[in-house]
């Protein structure tokens, strides 16, 4: 059985080097057919996605389905169990209310924003929460993106409640107040409205938007992309986040980098680390008969080219891992409460690992350069260099001490020593004052 999941990971390589697949059927296949599969691949007309043992899901232009029936392929159409199970679910207007509200309940914590508009025209919307919300004060950046897939929901209900709990417990709750005094904290419950809408995987035009991003050997360039990848492109580039996690629906794992290679992210041992925490504190998760504690490596599920992941990892040193929070992509309506408790706690938590990092400011504006990261102890070892811009820089790491060497044009370069520590939230962040 391994053999063939493999070779189904090496199909789901190959079909992500072909043209954006345009998404108008969306079926479930039981059982492994790498054979068919890589006809269909090699004719540039399908994506692969959450490859298991029972089965693996099969998106494609319309006639897919009787393809598969002219092979007597067993199949279930998933679009039709979702329209069914999606009716008791908020509309884009009354999450949007439900943000507002939010926002409106402690202004001086929240502010709710568009980043833009999707195909159709509905906001993008984004939840910022800090204590000082209009400030763009200097403190770590974090982010959560859900539903980046339209059909898969349950993380946008979660991301909407994690908001309204946030704002109801600050000055009450001392972790999440001490979070938010010194954390920068952006929620975006859904990147992909459309398609939630019309209860289907693609945006307005179809487009898997979680495979439109740049590849790590391309130009990261917006241009010729999806609107709503274009808006999320530009809101990172705009920011300075060090951690992230996106949220889908399908299966129960916490997935690490690479997802488009096999080799190991630099920070393999604290990638895992952070997905193992967010598994220990949700149940199922951590009980999973499917994948090993409840985790595992992108790649070696299966390979995924243009992910968001791996995007915000490599080009803006956003360290990112993708939550898959519940087996049905659209659960019963009544089930979502039971969702958001298995995964509170997870999901503070793990916005709590943003501090487990440490950064610069300089006193002079809009100086870029580079930064060479070494590992002092507990082991020497060099981690590479990375770009800083705006006159500021965060890494997210693990313990230890580290030196950073600060390097900027036509200036000697500057060397600082910086402590990270476990579960220690620093005042507005471990920054050092440069000049």
């Amino acid at each position: 059985m391994k053999k063939i999941l493999y070779s189904l990971a090496l199909i789901s390589l190959a079909s992500q080097a072909l043209a954006t697949v345009k998404i108008e059927e969306e079926l479930f296949v039981f059982g492994q057919k790498p054979e068919v599969v890589k006809e269909l691949i090699l004719a540039g007309s399908v994506e692969v996605d959450h490859v298991s043992s029972e089965g693996f899901e099969l998106y494609g232009s319309k006639g897919l389905s009787k393809y598969l029936d002219g092979k007597k392929i067993a199949y279930f159409d998933m679009k039709s169990m979702s329209k069914s199970a999606m009716a008791d679910y908020p509309t884009h207007a009354q999450i949007t209310a439900k943000l507002q509200a939010a926002a409106a309940k402690n202004p001086s914590i929240m502010k709710l924003f568009s980043i833009g508009k999707s195909v159709k025209g509905k906001d993008l919307w984004v939840m910022k929460i800090s204590d000082n919300v209009n400030v763009d004060e200097v403190e770590p950046e974090f982010k959560y993106i859900s539903s980046m897939h339209g059909d898969e929901i349950t993380g946008r209900e979660m991301t909407v409640s994690l908001i309204e709990e946030m704002v109801a417990k600050y000055g009450s709750d001392a972790e999440i107040t001490e979070l938010i005094n010194n954390t920068e904290i952006y929620i975006m419950p859904s990147m992909n409205p459309d398609g939630s809408e019309r209860k289907q995987r693609g945006n307005a035009n179809g487009v898997d938007l979680n495979r439109n991003f740049p590849d790590l050997n391309n130009p990261n360039s917006a241009a010729g992309r999806e609107i709503e990848n274009q808006h999320v492109m530009k809101f990172q580039t705009e920011r300075k986040f060090s951690l992230s996690a996106n949220f889908h629906g399908g299966t129960i794992v916490a997935n690490y980098p690479w997802d488009s290679k096999y080799d190991r992210h630099p920070l393999d041992g604290l990638v895992k680390e952070f997905s193992l925490a967010y598994a220990d504190l949700n149940p199922e998760m951590r009980s999973s008969t499917e994948f090993p504690q409840g985790i595992t490596n992108g790649a070696d599920w299966y390979v995924v080219k243009g992910g968001m992941q791996d995007w915000s990892c490599f080009f803006y040193n956003d360290l990112q891992i993708t939550l898959e929070v519940s087996h049905a992509k659209y659960p019963n309506y009544k089930d979502i409460p039971g969702f958001y408790k298995s995964n509170r706690d997870s999901m503070v938590n793990y916005m709590k690992q943003i501090h487990r990092g440490a950064g610069f400011k300089m006193n002079r504006a809009n100086i870029s350069g580079t930064v060479a990261v070494k590992q002092i102890s507990p082991e020497v070892k060099d981690l590479g260099s990375y770009a800083f811009s705006r006159s500021e820089f965060y890494k997210v790491l693990p313990e230890g001490q580290y030196s950073y060497t600060v390097t900027e044009k036509n200036k000697a370069a500057k060397e600082i020593t910086v402590f990270i520590e476990r579960d220690k939230i620093s005042s507005n962040g471990d920054y050092t004052i440069l000049e």
